[in-house]
């Protein structure tokens, strides 16, 4: 096993910097990128709110008879933040919308918005600019745990969501309950034992949804257990036998948790989805859009589709697509490269049931071949998920381009306007017009807010008729 064995306490280092960052310490840019995270999560949690998978999970917090003090988005259904926060995390990934941060890996609003909203529901009286802060740390503790063990978690075959998001969730609350740092230590030493997630579940199990709903949930019970005392591994990260990095991967390095901590914000490094799809998918998407608008050929003139890409592509979404459910179409490559080809875009509609099985995106996502190119495959962790696309056509033209940076990639950013317009219409199908337009307020004012998540958790309720 091939290892950077950390030379000093990591985890308490993360820690001490969760425990003591101020809403004061945190640069315009962040609180900034903070709304866009928030608003983006529950665009994703109201649409993805009446998916079948969610549909279950409201089905057995329901049964349970938990307390009623936090709200599920996108219904009329609310229960106790641990409830809301399995609900909300799972509709919020519930149909492949959700941000992501590149170099982890892993889906952060999907596990620390729904923790941060439905905690501060139950507690009362959080403010804003507490509510940031709290989003900012977890994002920040998740992305830079992710750093140091990806993409080798997800070469061992566990989905970075359901273990990084754990400890994101868990950071986030750690601090909009204000632990100190013995305790924050303890809350992450918690959520590294309850960090989970198997990435078989991409070719057709409704479990992946649930993963970041878990690692919500669990991030909840890790801060609120080391609040109660209850103590977690001390040295959970750096533990060289039975710590997370340990146990999880073969290769990890450290010191990326720590590098530049509290002067280089990784969530500024978030990104954000046009499609709706893995994002590993999405430069294969810009590049058969690009292709289309510039040579003008329609799907039936396509002869054959050549991905070349990195071995993390290949691995996550190059494989032949069979038809099972609809997590299956989202998470493979040739079948969305075949409805981009077919109708210019991959988002929600394109992955409608009657769309599964359609014998024209069959016959096209046959043509499609994803292999691995050795030289896109040394770039960089920006890099991971270039491609280079060649299109054939039966009249015997080729074109070809090559995208580095999905759209939406912090390198490649989607803009503001954009992710409101996404905002809209993902929410706007669940919720009143006037709810909408007064989520986008109250988010955008955020840090002026006295008490917003009750604010939020009304808004989300007001469903259209």
């Amino acid at each position: 096993m091939s290892t950077d064995v950390a030379v000093h306490p990591i985890t308490r280092e993360l820690a001490e910097f969760g425990s003591s960052l101020r809403y004061e310490d945190i640069p315009a840019d962040v609180v900034a990128m903070a709304k866009r995270c928030i608003l983006d999560s529950l665009a994703c949690g109201v649409y993805g709110a009446a998916t079948p998978w969610t549909d279950a999970v409201r089905e057995v917090v329901g049964a349970l008879g938990q307390d009623s003090r936090a709200t599920a988005w996108g219904t009329r259904f609310r229960a106790d933040p641990t409830g809301v926060a399995l609900i909300n995390g799972t509709s919020a990934q519930g149909f492949e919308l959700d941000d992501c941060h590149d170099q982890s890996m892993s889906h952060y609003g999907a596990s620390v918005v729904p923790a941060v909203l439905a905690m501060s529901e139950w507690l009362g009286g959080v403010d804003g600019q507490q509510l940031i802060l709290a989003t900012v740390v977890g994002y920040e503790l998740g992305t830079r745990i992710g750093n140091a063990v990806s993409p080798g978690v997800f070469m061992r075959g566990f989905h970075p969501c359901g273990l990084t998001g754990t400890f994101a969730a868990a950071a986030a609350v750690a601090k909009l309950t204000s632990l100190d740092t013995e305790k924050f230590v303890n809350a992450l030493g918690l959520a590294g034992s309850q960090a989970a997630g198997l990435m078989a579940s991409q070719y057709g199990a409704m479990a992946k949804r649930f993963h970041s709903g878990k690692a919500a949930q669990n991030g909840i019970l890790s801060a609120l257990s080391a609040r109660a005392g209850l103590t977690g591994v001390r040295d959970v990260l750096e533990a060289p036998y039975g710590g997370f990095c340990s146990s999880y991967s073969d290769e990890y390095d450290l010191e990326l948790a720590v590098t530049e901590l509290g002067k280089d914000f990784e969530i500024l490094r978030n990104g954000f989805k046009q499609y709706s799809s893995l994002a590993s998918s999405h430069t294969s998407v810009d590049a058969i859009r690009e292709l289309a608008a510039k040579h003008k050929f329609e799907a039936d003139d396509v002869e054959g589709v050549l991905v070349e890409t990195t071995e993390v592509v290949f691995r996550h979404c190059g494989w032949p697509y069979v038809p099972a459910e609809t997590i299956t179409a989202q998470m493979n490559l040739p079948y969305t490269a075949a409805v981009t080809l077919l109708d210019g875009i991959a988002f929600v509609d394109q992955y409608a049931d009657d769309r599964l099985r359609d014998p024209k995106v069959l016959a096209l996502a046959e043509k499609v071949s994803v292999v691995v190119d050795p030289e896109l495959d040394a770039l960089g962790p920006d890099e991971m998920r270039a491609v280079r696309v060649t299109i054939s056509t039966k009249a015997g033209d080729r074109h070809a381009t090559q995208v580095l940076y999905r759209s939406g990639h912090y390198k490649n950013p989607l803009t503001d306007e954009a992710l409101v317009s996404k905002f809209r219409d993902l929410a706007g199908r669940t919720l009143t017009e006037e709810a909408v337009e007064r989520i986008i307020e109250i988010v955008s004012g955020l840090d002026g807010q006295a008490n917003p998540a009750a604010l939020i958790g009304e808004r989300v309720q007001q469903l259209r008729d």
